[in-house]
């Protein structure tokens, strides 16, 4: 089984070359409206499932028996798990986001991220208190992101005053990946901030969550350079706002 929601944005594919039996991707990682996704499988293995969802389109025929009871005949391959009135416009709107992708050439898609991702390492190399986080290294290849923490604040206080105060939206926190993303930071799970998750830390102390920035075929090179301002500026000179914590979020206070 693959989850390739990450990848898919980012990377051609190939189930065959892969050899993997079921492939999952979102739509809306890929550009597409939300609410709609892949499940693509083996044909002999969609055959045999037993239905997930029992309704109209899944059931071939239904019949009454003498006794009361109720025999269902079921649509072989993927219809028999498609009961209900199927998401056509979000299968047709996935369908064109994978369509402009693939037109658009994932080799030049990720020729350009590298590029973009190498110009925020670059910009951000002599920025000491800004670390990288990597599990296979610094040269491994990446798909369109770059997770890290700013030594002296924490990663929700951060991230609260890239949106506020420079209109940039990254996201912070432990991700989908907590058990991963705590041994990458070395952290103590247990400890709470007071600005931001529980996962966070006071300002000045470790973070015990991380920031998350992400690249796609639409971020232009000008994002990305005010992305290094805004980080450089917030490093060296602090925010220029104040912020609190509401519902768990860090957040500005009123002006």
């Amino acid at each position: 089984m693959l989850d390739a929601a990450q990848l898919a944005p980012h990377h051609a594919v190939s189930v065959t070359g892969l050899d993997v039996d079921w492939v999952a991707f979102s739509g809306h990682k890929l550009y597409a409206p939300f609410g709609s996704g892949v499940l693509a499988g083996r044909a002999d293995w969609l055959r045999a499932a037993e239905p997930y969802l029992a309704g109209g389109g899944a059931s071939r025929t239904v019949t009454r028996r003498a006794d009361g009871g109720v025999d269902v005949e079921w649509h072989d391959g993927a219809a028999r798990h498609e009961a209900g009135s199927p998401n056509v416009i979000g299968a047709y709107a996935l369908a064109s986001a994978c369509k402009a992708l693939t037109e658009a050439g994932f080799d030049t898609l990720a020729a350009r991220e590298e590029r973009l991702i190498r110009a925020v390492r670059e910009g951000l190399a002599d920025v000491p208190e800004v670390r990288f986080l990597s599990l296979f290294g610094d040269d491994a290849p990446r798909v369109g992101v770059l997770s890290f923490v700013v030594e002296g604040w924490n990663s929700s206080h951060f991230a609260a005053a890239l949106s506020a105060e420079y209109g940039i939206g990254v996201r912070d926190g432990l991700f989908c990946a907590h058990p991963l993303v705590r041994r990458l930071l070395g952290s103590d799970p247990g400890a709470r901030g007071e600005c931001g998750a529980p996962e966070a830390a006071a300002p000045g102390k470790t973070s015990l969550n991380a920031i998350r920035v992400s690249f796609g075929a639409g971020t232009p090179d000008e994002h990305v350079e005010r992305f290094v301002r805004a980080v450089r500026e917030l490093v060296h000179e602090g925010a220029r706002w104040t912020y609190h914590t509401e519902e768990g979020r860090c957040v500005p206070n009123p002006a």
